[in-house]
């Protein structure tokens, strides 16, 4: 089974600024230029439909308020730059956001329902941006949801299972492959529930320094590995 969908945990923005000397800001806009850069690589891997990327963790939303005023309007000004970024019509990308975006302000909400729009005929491939984040937070989401609909008498037990409790999730797509940057080996609360048998890279670079022949290497060693789903 080859790979088909894709995420990234674009990890050491901050790291990358003590060790080159430069601001968080500067270095969360390289991190924001970087992401662009990448969804324009996978192109070169026609058989990805779908990619994902962990933009702000539910947890990222407790950082300083100045820290944070900084990250939402670097997301604000990347969100306007969604209307005139050809890469969409020319690749047929479809945007979609997960997370809990209530807890945005209204005028990034806004701006999140009008980027969706704007590509919601594109088909062909589609880019996930988790903001808001929480892995944990998503499932209890989603057994909100079904026990919404179980109350109201339009969802039964007896029709519960694995593959139909993943349709109340924010997305029920599974990686097959998560790259991470910064050497960190872990999720950190990322696609808890898609992730059950994903395969994962870590790469030691920084998510600024990361380069197009990084995400080689991590197509080529998930081509080398065998995967058996627990069987």
């Amino acid at each position: 089974m080859g790979l088909g969908s894709i995420a990234f945990i674009p990890d050491g923005n901050r790291r990358y600024a003590r060790k080159v000397g430069i601001s968080h800001a500067k270095a969360y806009q390289l991190g924001t230029k970087k992401a662009w850069e990448v969804i324009d690589w996978l192109k070169e891997y026609p058989k990805i439909k779908a990619g994902t990327f962990y933009t702000l963790s539910l947890e990222n939303l407790s950082r300083s308020r100045l820290e944070l005023k900084v990250l939402l309007k670097l997301f604000e000004k990347e969100l306007d730059k969604v209307k005139s970024k050809s890469v969409f019509e020319e690749q047929g990308i479809r945007l979609r956001f997960l997370g809990r975006l209530h807890l945005l302000p209204e005028k990034i909400q806004n701006k999140i329902k009008e980027a969706e729009a704007l590509t919601t005929e594109f088909d062909k491939k589609q880019i996930n941006l988790a903001i808001g984040y929480n892995g944990q937070a998503e499932i209890v989401d989603a057994a909100k949801k079904f026990a919404e609909q179980y109350k109201k008498g339009e969802a039964g037990l007896q029709d519960l299972d694995e593959k139909k409790f993943s349709q109340y999730l924010y997305s029920g797509m599974s990686p097959d492959l998560i790259v991470r940057t910064s050497g960190t080996q872990r999720l950190s609360g990322f696609l808890t529930y898609q992730s059950a048998y994903s395969e994962f890279y870590f790469c030691p670079k920084y998510w600024p320094e990361f380069q197009q022949e990084d995400l080689a290497e991590a197509m080529e060693e998930f081509n080398e590995r065998e995967r058996r789903f627990g069987k």
